[in-house]
């Protein structure tokens, strides 16, 4: 089964990326987004939001939220998923 990303999903993996071009993102892979970025950007300022938006993307392995400095680490397969997704357009 392929994976599904909301709006919001891809919005907020885009959030994270620090490069423009996969190769950079990869070889560092700091993250910009996080619970703060999230709910400033996508949902008017509703952290409970981004906190379910952030659930969902740790579901689907698209990374994880490092709680002591808010910051939501893109795992490599979303930084694949976000590239193909922007190549695309």
């Amino acid at each position: 089964m392929a994976l599904h990303l909301t709006e919001n999903e891809v919005a907020a993996l885009e959030i994270c990326l620090n490069y423009d071009d996969r190769e950079s993102q990869l070889s560092d892979n700091y993250s910009n987004g996080g619970a703060t970025e999230f709910a400033d950007e996508l949902f008017n300022g509703n952290k409970q939001a981004a906190g379910g938006l952030i659930a969902s993307l740790t579901l689907k392995g698209m990374g994880g939220i490092d709680e002591d400095d808010d910051i939501f680490w893109l795992s490599e397969d979303a930084i694949h998923v976000i590239f193909d997704l922007i190549d695309k357009r």
